[in-house]
Parts: structure tokens; sequence; C-alpha cells
């Protein structure tokens, strides 16, 4: 994979616009990027890393079970499916475009993408999995208290831009992991719905059926 010269004008012209407004922002941005107080401030958005999110999932379910509070143990289930779906939805993405990250345009002003399904970090920007992951989660938990949705995804969303501070992600990686981390809990929605509804249909034929054996036993009761 050949890396070109982000200040190079004639290198930017072979980008499509998305990476070429995505660079510039990054090349606008770089007196503040470089400060360690702005980097250190950006780590917060490791917040939505994969293993906190879903120590978070089941630290809820397990709530629920030891409270027997059935809406915590739904909360929890919603939150750790929409997870899982983003989790494979942002790796189909990972594992399909090799792009480097900010950090290496701030550090070395080198930039290359492609096609491609490395496993190395540093060729993992697209797209930002931890926005991925923290919207799904977010949506998730709003549609069992719809009243928290404004801070959730307030929370989610700054989670998110941090990923540009932190160099992690270009703001294109960013838009493309909250797409995908909404898609995902639509999908895990779905799911969740269409599993209670089967629930309930068996349990409303399971009392159907018992019916009629309760109403034979009735008269043998009262003899």
């Amino acid at each position: 994979m050949t890396a070109i010269d982000t200040t190079s004008p004639s290198d930017l012209k072979k980008l499509n616009l998305v990476e070429r407004i995505d660079l510039k922002l990054i090349e606008t941005s770089r007196p503040i990027l470089e400060k360690p107080a702005v980097r250190k401030f950006g780590q917060i958005g490791k917040a939505g890393d994969d293993k906190i999110l879903l120590m978070l999932s089941a630290g809820i379910i397990l709530a629920g079970l030891a409270s027997r509070n059935g809406k915590l143990q739904r909360t929890g289930s919603r939150m750790l499916i929409a997870q899982i779906v983003a989790k494979a939805t942002k790796e189909a993405g990972k594992s399909s475009v090799d792009r480097t990250r900010p950090s290496k345009q701030i550090e070395s002003g080198r930039y290359a993408a492609k096609a491609g399904n490395s496993k190395a970090t540093e060729l993992r920007s697209f797209p930002s999995g931890h926005t991925a992951s923290a919207l799904s989660v977010a949506r998730a938990f709003s549609r069992e208290y719809p009243k928290y949705t404004k801070p959730v995804l307030t929370a989610a969303a700054v989670i998110g831009f941090l990923q540009i501070p932190r160099r992690a992600n270009y703001p294109g990686d960013v838009a493309a992991g909250a797409g995908a981390g909404l898609v995902a809990e639509k999908i895990a929605d779905r799911l969740v719905s269409t599993y209670h509804k089967l629930r309930g249909s068996r349990a409303r034929k399971a009392k159907h059926r018992a019916l009629p054996k309760l109403r034979s036993l009735r008269p043998r009761l009262l003899r």
C-alpha cells in the first residue's frame, strides 16, 4: 500500500472527496490535535471500548436477575445484542478497508487507504468501532427508558467525537461508525421484538390449550 504526502496538492487530487475533506480537517486542526492536553482529553473516548460496554450490559442483566426486575433484564439483553450486532457490522467494514489512522498523518504527514483486510491496528481506522458500539448500546438502552434518550445519545455522540482528538479515527470514520451503530441497533431491536412476540404467542396458545382442561375439571371439583 503506497502512502501519499498529505501536504502535496497533486497527491490529494488522487483521493475521493470524503478522503480530501477528512485529511483537510485533520490538517487544519493539527495545531490543536498536537497539544498533549487535547490528546489526553481525547482518551475519555475509550469509554466506548467493547469490554467496558459488555461489562455494563452484563452488569445490568445481573442487577435485573438479582432484583427480579424484568425490565432491567430486558434492557441489558437489548444492549448486549445491539453491541454484538454492532461489533459484527464494524468488523465487516474493518475487514474490507485498510486505512491509516489520523495519528500517522499528524506524526509523519503520510496517508494511505485501499480495499483490504489487514489486522494491523494502525490500518483499521474505518469505521470507528468505539462510535458504533457506544451508539448501538445507548439507543438500545433508550428503547426501554425513553426519557433518557437525549442524555444517553449525547454521551454516545461525545464518545464518537472524542475519537478525533484521540487521533484514532477521521471524521468520516466516526460518521460511518455512527451509521453502523444505529443500523445494528435497529436490527437488534427487530430480533428482540420478534422474540417477545413469538414468546407471547406461545404463552397465549398454551393458555388457550389449558382452558378446556380446567373447565372439564371444574364439575369434578364441585361434586
